[in-house]
């Protein structure tokens, strides 16, 4: 045999070679994608962006991995969600929202994005710091009640920072604490030394970025949620429970303040809840269902008790007869 046909040979018996490896690997590529069950399906979880640590390294992974279906989410304040629904930039299959009024903006929409809500936890607010502050040490004084925590928030050139009225519940919600602070402590400057203009431009940031703000030492305190703190480790200072909005005995004295939003909607001062809604853009009302049961479950309800959030018995509003049977049945509706 010359050298030529022997070339020749080896050159077949390579490219055979190469066939066969790659037909192996196509039929393991195969053999493993029919060897795992297939996922049921994308939720998409639009949620307060108070709870983006909670969603994203608990809730979102333990409910994928206790059900099966594929876990989707995404973060801001709850009336920018609200928003973005509306103007059908969004279309989620689960709303998740601090309050209720941002569903109540889906509930009153013509036509309607949202028939029922459930609320299910609730929330009081705290005023998160950074050890990373030059106003630390003051700010510690305050959190053991040594002096008064509206004098520290006042000093000049301390970076106090709150979100947006207008896009985020909290936002109205520090408004209210600080018209009650002037009641409580009988003293009508409070609210304008700490805070200014209800949309004072020096002082709001986006929901999304408030705390990574103030954990990184850019500012020195924010106003924020007791459990979004826990969540992250961050010293705060309690608030009495008179001003924090997390009482419901104290609802009535709550209903004092109020913030009217750029449209001319008049929010009340109340307790500080949660709620839940599968709006009508849902395009997997099962894996909504299913989302729902999880987050009512003893297992939902504990990881957000872990990570700060107050569970309390689930309460449903609007038009129960659009409401599923499964979420009716964990609510107790006959």
């Amino acid at each position: 045999m010359g050298f030529i046909e022997r070339k020749f040979i080896n050159i077949i018996i390579v490219c055979i070679i190469v066939a066969l490896s790659i037909g192996i690997g196509v039929w393991f590529v195969v053999e493993a994608n029919f060897s795992h069950e297939p996922t049921k399906g994308e939720v998409f979880v639009m949620y307060a962006g108070s709870l983006v640590r909670t969603f994203e390294t608990t809730i979102g992974p333990s409910f994928q991995k206790d059900t099966g279906y594929t876990y989707l989410g995404e973060g801001k304040g709850s009336v920018q969600l609200a928003n973005m629904i509306i103007d059908k930039q969004r279309n989620p299959d689960i709303f998740v929202s601090a309050g209720t009024i941002p569903v109540m903006k889906l509930m009153n929409n013509n036509p309607p994005l949202a028939r029922w809500l459930v609320k299910f936890a609730s929330a009081e607010m705290v005023i998160a710091y950074t050890s990373k502050s030059p106003f630390f040490s003051d700010l510690q004084r305050a959190g053991k009640g040594e002096i008064p925590w509206y004098e520290v928030l006042s000093e000049d050139g301390l970076k106090f920072r709150r979100t947006d009225p207008e896009l985020d519940p909290k936002g109205y919600y520090m408004i209210m604490v600080a018209q009650l602070a002037n009641i409580y402590y009988n003293d009508s400057t409070i609210r304008d030394r700490t805070l200014g203009e209800d949309r004072n431009p020096a002082q709001l940031l986006p929901e999304e970025s408030l705390l990574t703000t103030l954990e990184q030492g850019q500012i020195d305190a924010a106003a924020t949620y007791k459990h979004e703190a826990v969540a992250r480790g961050l010293p705060y200072i309690t608030l009495p429970k008179e001003i924090n909005l997390s009482d419901p005995k104290f609802s009535t004295y709550y209903n004092q303040t109020f913030y009217v939003l750029g449209k001319g909607e008049t929010v009340k001062g109340g307790a500080i809840d949660f709620s839940i809604t599968i709006p009508e853009t849902s395009k997997n009302i099962d894996g909504s269902i299913a989302f729902v049961k999880f987050l009512l479950s003893e297992k939902g309800m504990k990881i957000m008790e872990k990570y700060g959030l107050d569970s309390i018995k689930a309460v449903g509003q609007g038009d129960s007869e659009k409401m599923p049977s499964a979420i009716k049945e964990l609510l107790g509706y006959k």
